[in-house]
């Protein structure tokens, strides 16, 4: 906002936060990065972190995904369903930096980040 106008009115605000991914056997995991340039968060009724997941998440370590997608920076923009995590703001993320990490059961994922 500049004298009294906010020149940011009606524009979408996308934020970029620091992406630790620990789903080791996520085909978009390098190095603990993902090569994604933006992941989903679902768990829309999600009370705690087990409730979540990456919707993105795909098995397979073929290579193929980071070539499609790029090299990983470690940043990243995360659309959010968990419509209690106290970092949801207007179904984007807000948070400084997430951890995306294996769950329970194989192919399982789960947002560790996740607050109520």
């Amino acid at each position: 906002m500049r004298g009294g106008i906010d020149f940011n009115a009606g524009k979408e605000i996308i934020a970029m936060t620091q992406l630790d991914c620990k789903a080791t056997e996520c085909r978009y995991n390098q190095d603990m990065m993902c090569c994604r340039a933006g992941i989903t968060v679902e768990g829309s009724s999600a009370k705690q972190c087990d409730d979540t997941y990456c919707g993105n998440f795909e098995v397979g370590r073929d290579g193929c995904a980071c070539n499609q997608c790029g090299e990983p920076d470690g940043v990243t923009e995360i659309t959010c369903d968990a419509k209690h995590c106290q970092y949801n703001k207007h179904r984007k993320c807000s948070a400084g930096s997430v951890d995306i990490v294996d769950s329970t059961g194989a192919g399982q994922t789960k947002c560790a980040s996740f607050t109520i």
